[in-house]
Order: C-alpha cells, then sequence, then structure tokens
C-alpha cells in the first residue's frame, strides 16, 4: 500500500504513480525551459550570442517531444501539436515586432517535431519500450482482450474481437471502468481486486454484459504486466457450451424420471457381460440389489446355461452391430418368469461397438392370457424402434460440446490459451466424455404403458398453478405471457401431474415459439369440462404429425423440430399419459408457421382410482 499524497483518491482515479508525477515534472521542465530559452533568444541584444541562441532554441523543444513520446504514447501527438503551436505562436509575435525570422525555417522546424514524435512513438514500439507492445497480441488473437490501469481499473485498450463479443468499438471500451464489462459490476471489481493483489486470476467463469444488454458467459483470465502497472485480461467466449450443457441437464433429468418411472428392466453390459447399469423397480420383489449388480455377469447369478446363452447373443450383437429381440427365461423366487428381451448396440464415436443397451419386459402374465400375436408384434415393433433411436440419438445433445471442446484443444494457440487453460479444457473434455457414457446407459422404456400411479385429488387454483410453473421453469423470462385465467378460478385434479402436463406443454410452446415469444393462456368451461387452451406465435406443426408428437421419442425428421431444438421428444408424452389418467384428452389445433394452441380438457369430476 502506498501512502502519503501520492498515494490519494485523487492520483489512483487518474491513474497516476509517484514515477508518473516525476516523468510529468521532468517533461514540464523541458517545455519551460524551450520556452524560456525561445523568449529570450529573440529579446537579447544582437551579437555574438544571438545566433548561438537562434540555433539553440529549436533544438531544445526536441527534448519534451522525445520524452512524450517514450513514456505517454498516447498523448505524444497532441502533446506535440500543442508545443508547435507555443513555438509557432512565439516566433510570429516576435517576427510582427520586426525581429528578422526566416518563415521557412520555422516551418521546418515544426514539421520535423511532428516527424520526430512519429517516428518516436514507432520506434519505442518495435523495440519493446512501450504498453502499446500488446497492440499485435490483441490484433491476432481469437480470444477478447483488453487491458485495464492497475490503479483505477479503467480500460487502456481492447482489441477488436472482445468489441464483437459485447457489441462495441474498441474506442468505446477505452476508459470505461472495467467492472462495468460485468452483469454485477460488483463481481468484476472483486475479480479486478484479487488480480491486483495476487498478480494473476485464472479461467474464472464470469457473466458480461454486453452494449445491447445481451448476456455473455465467458472464461476470464487475468494476470498483472511485467511492468505491474496494467492488468491484461482474456476473455473466451463458452455461452455456446454453456447452452448445450444446460440443454444436456434437461435431456438427462428427463430420461432420468423416465427410468425412475418404468416398471421395465432396463441394462447395460460390456463385451464381456459385466453390468454397467442396471435398473428395475420390481428388483426389490425378487430379492436383486440393483447396486451389488453392477460389476457381475449373469453367470453370478443364474445358472450357467442361462448366461451362456446371453452371452452369446451379446457376442451376435457385437458381429453384426443390430437390434435383436428374444424371450429370456429366468426362475425368481421359485417362478418361471419370461422376458421379452431387446438387445441393440452401444457405439463410440468411431462406430465401434463398446456394449450393449437392453430391456427386458415382464410378459409372463401376458403369455399367460394368451396375447394375439398381433399385439406381441407390435409391442416388439415399438421397442426396437426405441433402441434403434436411443443407440443413435441419445448422444445428439452431448455432440456440440465434444465438437467444441475438439476444435478447440485442437490449436489452443489460435485461441490464445496457455497451458494451464488447455489443462482444465481438457478436464472438461474427459468429463463430458464420460458424462456421455452414462447418459448412454439411461435407457427407459415403457413408461407410458408400464407404470400405474394413483392419482391425488385435490383442489386448487389454477392461475397460481401456471404462475408456477413458469416461474420455476424459467419459461417467463423467457417468454411474454399473457394469462386471461382469473384468480378465482380453481379446479379438482391431480396438482402435480396437471404441473407436469402444462410444464410439458409450456415449454414446448416457449421452446419452439419466434421472436418475440408471445404465449397466451386462456380458460373456458362447460358443464362437464374445463378447458385449458396454452397459444404460441412459433413454427407449428403439420397434421400429419400432430398425433406422433405424443408418442415418447417421437423425432419429426421430416419437420426437422427434434434436431433443429435438441429434444428427444418425452415432453408431450407424458403430458398425453397424465391427462389420459384424468379422462381427459390434449386437443391440438395448429399450422405451420402459424403457431399453435393445445386445449387441455379435464373431466370437473376426477376419480382418483388408478
Amino acid at each position: 500500500m502506498h501512502s502519503g499524497f501520492f498515494a490519494s483518491p485523487i492520483l489512483r482515479d487518474l491513474g497516476l504513480r509517484e514515477s508518473d508525477l516525476v516523468k510529468i515534472w521532468v517533461i514540464a521542465c523541458f517545455v519551460m525551459v524551450s520556452v524560456l530559452v525561445t523568449v529570450f533568444s529573440f529579446t537579447v541584444p544582437t551579437g555574438a550570442v544571438y545566433p548561438a541562441l537562434l540555433f539553440l532554441f529549436p533544438q531544445l523543444y526536441y527534448i519534451p517531444i522525445v520524452l512524450i513520446s517514450i513514456w505517454y504514447p498516447r498523448y505524444g501527438l497532441q502533446c506535440t501539436i500543442l508545443l508547435v503551436v507555443a513555438f509557432l505562436g512565439i516566433t510570429s509575435y516576435y517576427y510582427y515586432l520586426g525581429t528578422p525570422i526566416d518563415p521557412f525555417i520555422l516551418g521546418i522546424n515544426a514539421a520535423m517535431y511532428l516527424w520526430v514524435v512519429v517516428a518516436t512513438t514507432q520506434l519505442a514500439k518495435e523495440g519493446g519500450l512501450l504498453n502499446v507492445k500488446y497492440w499485435n497480441v490483441f490484433k491476432n488473437a481469437e480470444a477478447g482482450m483488453f487491458l485495464c490501469n492497475d490503479m483505477n481499473m479503467k480500460i487502456v485498450d481492447a482489441n477488436q474481437k472482445l468489441g464483437e463479443l459485447l457489441g462495441y468499438e474498441p474506442s468505446e471500451l477505452r476508459g470505461l471502468p472495467a467492472e462495468e464489462l460485468w452483469e454485477n459490476p460488483q463481481d468484476g471489481a472483486t475479480i479486478l481486486k484479487e488480480c491486483s493483489e495476487k498478480g494473476s486470476v485464472v479461467e474464472r467463469k464470469v457473466r458480461f454484459l454486453g452494449k445491447s444488454g445481451e448476456l455473455m458467459t465467458a472464461l476470464l483470465s487475468c494476470k498483472k504486466t511485467m511492468e505491474q502497472q496494467y492488468i491484461e485480461c482474456t476473455v473466451f467466449d463458452i455461452t455456446k457450451i454453456e447452452k448445450e450443457e444446460i440443454d444436456l441437464k434437461e435431456a438427462k433429468e428427463q430420461l432420468q424420471y423416465l427410468v425412475n418411472s418404468s416398471q421395465d428392466l432396463i441394462f447395460m453390459q460390456d463385451g464381456s457381460g459385466r453390468f454397467l447399469q442396471f435398473h428395475w423397480a420390481k428388483a426389490p420383489e425378487y430379492g436383486i440389489d440393483t447396486v451389488e449388480i453392477i460389476g457381475k455377469t449373469l453367470s453370478d447369478l443364474f445358472p450357467q446355461n442361462v448366461a451362456d446363452a446371453h452371452n452369446r447373443r451379446i457376442r451376435e450383437v457385437f458381429r453384426h452391430g443390430q437390434t435383436i429381440n428374444f424371450d429370456f427365461t429366468v426362475t425368481l423366487k421359485g417362478t418361471e418368469r419370461v422376458f421379452s428381451t431387446l438387445l441393440g448396440p452401444v457405439a463410440d464415436q468411431s462406430g465401434k461397438t463398446i456394449g450393449v443397451i437392453g430391456t427386458m419386459r415382464d410378459v409372463t402374465d401376458g403369455l399367460q392370457q394368451d396375447l394375439t400375436y398381433m399385439q406381441l408384434e407390435r409391442e416388439l415393433d415399438r421397442w426396437r424402434n426405441f433402441i434403434n433411436t436411443a443407440a443413435h440419438e441419445l448422444r445428439t445433445p452431448l455432440q456440440p460440446i465434444l465438437g467444441y471442446l475438439h476444435l478447440i484443444l485442437e490449436d489452443p494457440s489460435s485461441y490464445a490459451l496457455d497451458s494451464e487453460t488447455v489443462k482444465l479444457l481438457r478436464l472438461c473434455l474427459e468429463n463430458v466424455e464420460r458424462e456421455r457414457r452414462v447418459v448412454d446407459r439411461m435407457l427407459e422404456l415403457g413408461i407410458m404403458d408400464s407404470c400405474k400411479i394413483q392419482l391425488k385429488v385435490t383442489e386448487f387454483s389454477l392461475r397460481q398453478l401456471i404462475s408456477t410453473v413458469t416461474r420455476i421453469g424459467g419459461y417467463d423470462l423467457q417468454a411474454e405471457f399473457n394469462c386471461l385465467i382469473s384468480p378465482d378460478v380453481t379446479i379438482c385434479a391431480d396438482r402435480d401431474r396437471l404441473y407436469q402436463v402444462l410444464d410439458g406443454i409450456i415449454s414446448n410452446a416457449v421452446r419452439y415459439s419466434n421472436p418475440p415469444r408471445i404465449v397466451k393462456i386462456d380458460y373456458s368451461t362447460d358443464e362437464q369440462h374445463h378447458f385449458i387452451s396454452i397459444k404460441d406465435n412459433g413454427i407449428g406443426i403439420a397434421k400429419k404429425s400432430q398425433k406422433a408428437i405424443f408418442e415418447p421419442f417421437y423425432l419429426a425428421d421430416s419437420e426437422k423440430l427434434a434436431r433443429e431444438y435438441g429434444r428427444i421428444g418425452l415432453g408431450l408424452s407424458i403430458a398425453q399419459k397424465y391427462v389420459d389418467m384424468h379422462k381427459g384428452k390434449i386437443i391440438v389445433d395448429s399450422e405451420p408457421g402459424a403457431g399453435s394452441t393445445f386445449t387441455v380438457q379435464l373431466p370437473k369430476v376426477v376419480c382418483d382410482e388408478p
């Protein structure tokens, strides 16, 4: 901490240090000497001294000009112009008083002063004598960069890339307090202060506020320059990566919900038959611990002949890379159970099969009831389509993140990344790869057909429920909601299930709407039913797809809805299931390009029996 006058707040606000005051004093002294000698040279009597002074006084001006150009290059030209004006003003004054002065020589001297300041600044720049040595780095860097004064934390310079990221021209950023780049200026002030005290700040995730008000998520690294007068900051935009992470989290949560709700057995095994993932809601009924089974094989649980038959099918999937279905018969607690089983391949990024994913549905009771061949065939086709979809599409949300990370790490120098940054990004890549493998294992089948849920019917405020959905889901931050439902409207239904219904429909309305996103929610009633309508201004849905959108894992490739918006088609399927449980229905009214209206029709009297 500095002390005394030189550490006063005024000096810090000006970005001055003790050494700066000394430099300014030296420059001022030479300026005064130059001016006084000029005046003196025109006022002394003519004689031997006069020619010497006449030759000397123009040369004295070079001293402050050179010092200003080296110490304060940004102000060199302005100060030189002021000196030239003073020089010409004094000489012109004495010229009009009758002093013999050659105007041509005066012009030559003035031009030489300007040439010297330009040449000195360029020489100092190329020689690394100035703080502007960072200019070449700024010019060529792929990441945003800026320098701020360590005393007053004002931006000294910023490169074009930072201007593009935040919507500014670099000249607009110069002189701006650096903390004002942050969404929360206090956060920026804290980080810059930490860098000033510790010398560096590495890989901080921050939120910057653009000129237009748009938020940008970035990785920020700061360090003090060798001269200890400036803080150099590098900004790497990770807004897209963060968005992909959010989409991945959403898909993961929906898959986890599906897994937790399923009555089917879902598993993943490696090439040797070891279980990598295992989920079965009925496992406790048969004395099976789903945690202890991880890492084991079928031979650890069942007779060897049963394990061998299953392992042969695993090898078949590895060999052909195709989904197969078969019946798996096993004795559980003394009872022979028959499972309709599907096995599909799981491939790595190169397309090599590294494991199998499978589902097993207990069809014993169905077989005992003599299910018809057509019903069974339809069910098998459905599972087969699901396995193919899961095997090829579940990795979709992770691909952009993996792609960005691979792109960055292929040539980190082009992004001005240091070794520590590269190390952290490689760690991120490893974690994303591991997360992708986990997502690949989180497979769920049959929730809409197999689970039985007891409705908990209560009376509640419909408007309050909708407000909760939009607030918790963050939809009110993404779209404008026009809710026309009176606060007095109440309905009797399972509140939690209806929450899921509205959340699924509203999330789609927000996601598929065109900016500015406007969602209108209305309510009407007749003698027997409630009608809740949700209207958006989105892309619309073709007639041929309006039934299919309620199917689990529906991917409308022809319309490019699912892939364009990064969804896997679960929200509406779950909504449809819960509305069916209420003995209601969902009505879709939509045309491509004209938005969509989803109307939830619920009976006024709901039976809570499953």
